[in-house]
C-alpha cells in the first residue's frame, strides 16, 4: 500500500535536491569563516578590477586637462582622492558581501539541516510502517 505521506516527503525531497539541495549542500562544505572569506576575497577582487577600470575610464575622459596642467596638478592630492575613493568602495562592499555571505550561510544550514531532519523523520517512518506490517 503506498502511503501518501511519504510520498509527499519524498516528492518534496527529491525538489529540494533537485533545485536548492545543490548548491546549499556546496556551501555548506565550508566552515562558515572559510565560506564567508572566500566570499569576501572574490568581492575584494572584482571590487579592486572595477576600480581600476573606472579609473581608467576617468582619466581617459580627463586627458585633456589632465595634459594640459599636468605639471600645476598636485598628484599627491590627486592619488589620495583615488586611495580614499577605493578605501571607502571597498569598505561598502565588503561589508555587504559579509552581510549577504553570513546570511546564505545560514538559510543553507537550515535548509540542509531541515533536510537531514526529514530524511530521518521519512527513515524512521519505514522502519516504522515495516513494524507494523509484519
Amino acid at each position: 500500500m503506498i502511503n501518501e505521506n511519504k510520498v509527499a516527503v519524498m516528492t518534496r525531497m527529491a525538489a529540494y535536491e533537485a533545485g536548492d539541495g545543490k548548491k546549499n549542500q556546496t556551501v555548506c562544505n565550508y566552515f562558515r569563516g572559510d565560506y564567508v572569506g572566500f566570499q569576501m576575497l572574490k568581492t575584494w577582487i572584482a571590487v579592486t578590477i572595477a576600480f581600476c577600470i573606472m579609473c581608467g575610464v576617468y582619466l581617459l575622459f580627463q586627458m585633456d586637462s589632465i595634459m594640459t596642467d599636468f605639471y600645476s596638478i598636485d598628484l599627491i592630492a590627486f592619488a589620495k582622492k583615488f586611495v580614499f575613493a577605493y578605501v571607502i568602495l571597498c569598505v561598502v562592499y565588503l561589508f555587504a558581501a559579509f552581510v549577504i555571505a553570513q546570511r546564505r550561510y545560514g538559510l543553507a544550514q537550515r535548509a540542509t539541516v531541515r533536510f537531514g531532519k526529514e530524511l530521518e523523520e521519512l527513515d524512521g517512518r519505514s522502519d516504522g510502517d515495516s513494524e507494523e506490517e509484519e
